[in-house]
C-alpha cells in the first residue's frame, strides 16, 4: 500500500519518435500517415511531438485502452509490450488474428491484443471467426461465418485476390460491387465471401 507520507515524484516520461515508434508497434501501423489516420489526428500534430520531444498523454491513454500495451512500456519504454502476469489480462483482454494485404493476398502477421471494454463499445461480439484485418491504415472487425454477399462490406477473394468491397445482392444470382467510386455486377458465383466487415 502506497504511504501517503512520501512524495511522488515525476518518471522519466518518454516522448517524440521514441512514443511513436510504440504506438505504431502496438497499432501496427508504418509511418506517421498510418498512425494519424488510425488516431483521427494530423501528422503535423505527430511531427509537433516529434520536434519538441512531446508525450501525448491522452493517445497513450486510448492506445493502452483499446489494444492493452503496458502504460509503462508505452511512455517510460519498461517491461513487455503486454503484461502476462496481470491477473486481469485473461479477462479483459483478448487476441485476435490480425492480417495485412500483400499483393493481392491476406498475409497473417502476429497477432492484436485488445481490451474486451474497447471491443463491446464497438459492438464486436468476440468469436472464433473474429479476425482483424488492416486495410488503407485502419483496422477493421471481419466476422469469418459470412459466406454470402447480401449487403454490406465484405472480405471477398476474386481471380485469386482478396480485398474488401461494398457488395450488394441483385436479382438473378448477381451481385454489385464497388472498385474505386464505381459499380459493376458480376456473378454471385465469381465472388468468393470470405467474411464480413462488422465494425471499424
Amino acid at each position: 500500500m502506497f504511504d501517503g507520507q512520501h512524495k511522488i515524484h515525476p518518471f522519466a516520461y518518454q516522448g517524440g519518435k521514441d512514443i511513436t515508434q510504440r504506438l505504431e508497434k502496438a497499432l501496427k501501423t508504418k509511418g506517421n500517415m498510418g498512425l494519424a489516420k488510425v488516431l483521427g489526428i494530423s501528422r503535423a500534430t505527430i511531427s509537433t511531438w516529434h520536434q519538441r520531444n512531446q508525450t501525448p498523454f491522452e493517445v497513450v491513454v486510448r492506445v493502452h485502452l483499446a489494444t492493452g500495451a503496458s502504460l509503462k512500456w508505452l511512455i517510460l519504454g519498461e517491461g513487455e509490450m503486454y503484461v502476462s502476469d496481470d491477473s486481469n489480462a485473461g479477462r479483459n483482454t483478448v487476441n485476435l488474428p490480425y492480417f495485412s494485404f500483400k499483393d493481392g493476398d491476406l498475409v497473417e502477421e502476429e497477432k492484436l491484443q485488445f481490451d474486451r471494454r474497447y471491443l463491446e463499445s464497438k459492438r464486436v461480439l468476440v468469436s472464433d471467426n473474429l479476425i482483424v484485418v488492416a486495410k488503407n491504415g485502419d483496422l477493421v472487425f471481419v466476422d469469418k461465418s459470412f459466406d454470402k454477399a447480401i449487403s454490406g462490406q465484405y472480405l471477398i477473394k476474386i481471380d485469386g485476390d482478396v480485398s474488401i468491397n461494398s457488395l450488394q445482392k441483385l436479382p438473378g444470382n448477381k451481385v454489385a460491387i464497388e472498385f474505386s467510386n464505381s459499380t459493376v455486377q458480376l456473378d454471385e458465383r465469381d465472388i468468393e465471401v470470405l467474411g464480413k466487415v462488422i465494425s471499424n
